[in-house]
């Protein structure tokens, strides 16, 4: 049987966006001998998320005489949470805590939940309500210092803060945040001793480095800013990030050393994916001057760095992506204009199946970033997923308006069309990705292979073949490909010898594929040979059972070895299915039940050894 998904192109520069977020070496996160990572053995990552697990994911604890309403909120919140739902989680236990306004459990998972989606601001009265009750030993004191951080409260904020003694806050978290509110009061000593005193790991030096220089730059020590920035490109250069060296060149531009900034720059371009990015940072490199504003001109975006990079150290560390995805958003809060904060989060967000809520950030970037291509493209996938085709097709038009001759978005938005079933605007739109490459190579071959199943549903079969061919010649042979032209052959009646020579190649390549396996439970079938037929058809049935074509087909087979209610189960199945339910013929499986007969012509094939190979399979 032909398998006719047909996969979107996914954004190939988001991971290399995600990883030069963060340093080479994972700020002393990756252990290259295998030992447990410095957040898991110094900081004791296994404890912290074992004592806030309890706090946000409590046992129903609320008691029999509360209201029915109140009870249906806090039971909705749990299943929404269950399936990682958060913002519909959060709403209904937003509505259960204004019920019972007194119960820890539910208010505790409020501020948690809140907190990772960035809503720091909505968290914030059920965070000081933690307090309230006496418990400083959860995350609530950072949330209530973020926001006070936030406000320029800098003093307040250290206050907060002092309320976690857990490793993780001792000795990274609190002295960078720390750090950072002394720079708001202008006291350069306590900001940089706060630095200093996060934990004393040769992993972390380039990090305390680049926000020694941050902070000597933002209170105006130029000469110490430099200092730091050159031990980091000197000492460790495998450890420069996009963000560190769009951060030390805007620094160079700044103090009037453009040629130092070009050459910093110019270090890292390895002509390839990278390249794009560096782009940018050249860009900004020639439009700045003595006078352009830092990229990090508030302690509210300094901290921003230091939270990101706090996720990021998390996000690497197995386990750590809850509190990842909870200082990545409280960065993106403080320094609403970070994107890579924003792809981050994004990108965390994805994992967890909330693409809804991850296209609120990507649609967050603004379109003169360098970043704005990539964040588009995965929003259009997200959409894709989410199977909201409209907003696809879109952001792709939009798109197109600026990269008209873009093989990629054409492909894309040709993909939209063939699930839609608007075969013709999918063929032009193929045909015009085709057009856009300088010349057609290998990795062209699922755009031929698209071409013919659009062709074929508009019946246009010598069309598809054509296109087969090409994509069977340039795919190396591809088992999807084989399948489909084998199937469609042998659905035809033609060429049937070379259709049961594709089928076999294509099974001994992916024998366990559902689609294969009925091409081959078909070639059965139209022998007449029903036992090997049924068996095949039944393992296809058995790891595709929502496809309509394979439970007709398993339905014939049936008929043919007497068993006859089994059939019609089949048939009536068929007509009930999604997948594949346009490629049946609704009124023969209708007739076939209501008459319960079937034909079949007996197809021969004139190879004798595809013939001995068809002998000697065993289902």
């Amino acid at each position: 049987m032909k398998d006719i998904m047909i996969k979107s192109v996914g954004a190939l520069a988001l991971c290399l966006l995600i990883v030069l977020a963060c340093s080479r070496n994972g700020l002393g996160v990756k252990n290259l001998n295998g030992q447990p990572t410095l957040i898991q053995s110094f900081f004791g990552i296994d404890k912290f998320r074992d004592d806030v697990n309890t706090k946000r994911n409590p046992d129903n604890t609320l008691s029999v005489s509360q209201t029915d309403s109140l009870y249906g909120a806090y039971l909705a919140g749990r299943v929404a949470h269950m399936r990682q739902d958060f913002s519909t989680a959060a709403e209904y236990y937003r509505i259960a805590g204004d019920k019972d306004s007194s119960n820890p459990n539910i208010n505790r998972t409020i501020y948690v939940i809140l907190s990772s989606l960035g809503q720091i601001n909505e968290a914030l009265p059920y965070a000081r309500k933690e307090i309230e009750n006496g418990n400083r030993a959860s995350l609530a004191p950072l949330i209530v210092a973020i926001k006070e951080f936030n406000d320029g409260l800098y003093e307040d904020s250290l206050k907060s803060m002092a309320d976690l003694k857990d490793n993780v806050h001792v000795n990274l978290v609190t002295p960078l945040f720390s750090a950072w509110a002394y720079a708001g009061l202008e006291d350069e000593q306590k900001a940089i001793a706060s630095v200093d005193a996060v934990a004393k790991d040769p992993a972390l030096n380039t990090l305390k480095l680049f926000h020694k220089g941050m902070i000597y730059d933002y209170l105006g020590n130029k000469q110490q800013a430099a200092v730091q920035y050159e031990t980091i490109v000197k000492k460790y250069p495998k450890d420069v990030t996009y963000r560190i060296l769009e951060v030390i060149t805007d620094f160079y531009v700044r103090s009037g050393d453009k040629q130092m900034a070009h050459r910093i720059s110019n270090h890292y371009n390895d002509n390839g994916l990278l390249s794009i990015l560096l782009k940018d940072i050249d860009r900004k490199i020639e439009a700045g001057n003595k006078n352009s504003t830092p990229v990090i001109n508030t302690p509210q975006k300094g901290l921003a760095e230091a939270l990101f990079n706090i996720g990021t150290m998390f996000r690497t560390s197995p386990g750590g992506t809850e509190f990842a995805q909870i200082y990545i958003a409280a960065s993106s809060f403080l320094n609403p204009d970070y994107e890579v904060s924003k792809i981050a989060l994004a990108n965390i967000l994805e994992e967890l199946n909330l693409l809804k809520e991850a296209n609120h950030y990507y649609e967050q970037i603004d379109r003169n970033s360098a970043s704005y291509f990539i964040a588009r493209l995965k929003m259009i996938e997200n959409y894709n997923k989410l199977e909201d085709y409209p907003k696809a097709e879109k952001q792709l038009r939009l798109l197109l308006r600026d990269y008209p001759d873009n093989t990629q978005l054409l492909t894309d938005l040709a993909n939209i069309n063939s699930t839609l079933k608007r075969d013709k605007e999918a063929i032009s739109l193929y045909k015009k990705a085709l057009n856009s490459m300088k010349t057609v190579k290998s990795d062209a071959w699922p755009i031929f292979y698209a071409l013919a199943i659009s062709y074929n549903r508009i019946n246009e079969p010598q069309k598809a073949e054509e296109k087969l061919q090409k994509a069977l010649e340039l795919s190396n042979r591809d088992a999807n490909v084989l399948n489909y032209l084998g199937y469609s052959w042998l659905d035809r009646n033609k060429n049937i010898s070379t259709a049961a020579e594709m089928i076999l190649e294509a099974y001994q390549k992916h024998p366990y594929d559902g689609h294969i396996l009925d091409s081959l439970g078909w070639l059965y079938y139209r022998i007449g040979d029903y036992k090997k037929a049924v068996a095949y058809l039944e393992q296809a049935s058995a790891i595709n059972p929502g496809n309509a074509i394979i439970n007709e087909h398993l339905g014939d087979a049936y008929w043919f070895r007497g068993r006859r209610n089994e059939d019609v189960f089949q048939w009536k199945h068929a007509l009930d299915l999604k997948e594949d339910a346009d490629f049946i013929n609704r009124p023969a499986v209708t007739k076939k039940i209501e008459e319960g007969k079937v034909e079949n012509i007996i197809l021969k094939i004139d190879n004798p050894q595809i013939l001995e190979v068809l002998d000697s399979l065993n289902p």
